[in-house]
């Protein structure tokens, strides 16, 4: 295991380049709205699926496959990050780190708030309508920006958000 960046040598997303997704998110501690970050891939990234093969043995024998993905994506409660990955992150936010969240009994990489440090749960960003990264409107969306990274990608990640509704709505810099 690599200090700081999660559980090494094993991940089940990977992509030739990704994107950072910038965003705000009120804070359910101090209630201001403070920057957040996650992880966007597109369409080609690719994910490892277990596929079962019954005519090995009596048993199934289960094999790792990895399969392209035709959608973009949102990643979350991400586990394991490579160095590289992580450091440019830091160049988008000091303030998402792996940290222990007790709701979830699992360490993930996460966002905090700039104001009060409290910790910003993947639950709240992604899955819980008007979450930074689940806008209920284009408005909301236009919030929203998108930096591409053209540069390699592998993480170990707990939840997939497939095609966010608006992504069209969002941002992307030049």
């Amino acid at each position: 295991m690599q200090a700081g960046y999660g559980v090494a040598n094993n991940f089940n997303s990977r992509s030739q380049t990704y994107a950072v997704a910038r965003g705000l998110q009120r804070c359910c501690r101090c209630a201001r709205f403070t920057p957040v970050i996650g992880l966007a891939l597109f369409p080609g990234h690719e994910t490892l699926e277990s596929s079962t093969d019954a005519h090995v043995n009596e048993e199934s024998a289960a094999a790792d496959v990895w399969e392209s993905v035709e959608a973009r994506v949102l990643l979350f409660f991400v586990e394991y990050l490579p160095e590289a990955v992580w450091r440019r992150l830091q160049q988008f936010s000091k303030y998402y780190r792996l940290e222990y969240d007790e709701q979830e009994g699992q360490s993930y990489w996460m966002n905090h708030c700039l104001f009060c440090g409290a910790k910003q749960g993947d639950f709240e960003l992604y899955c819980e309508p008007e979450g930074a990264f689940m806008p209920i409107s284009g408005q909301a969306a236009a919030m929203i920006r998108f930096y591409e990274v053209p540069e390699p990608f592998e993480a170990l990640a707990g939840g997939y958000l497939y095609e966010p509704e608006f992504c069209d709505d969002a941002q992307r810099p030049k």
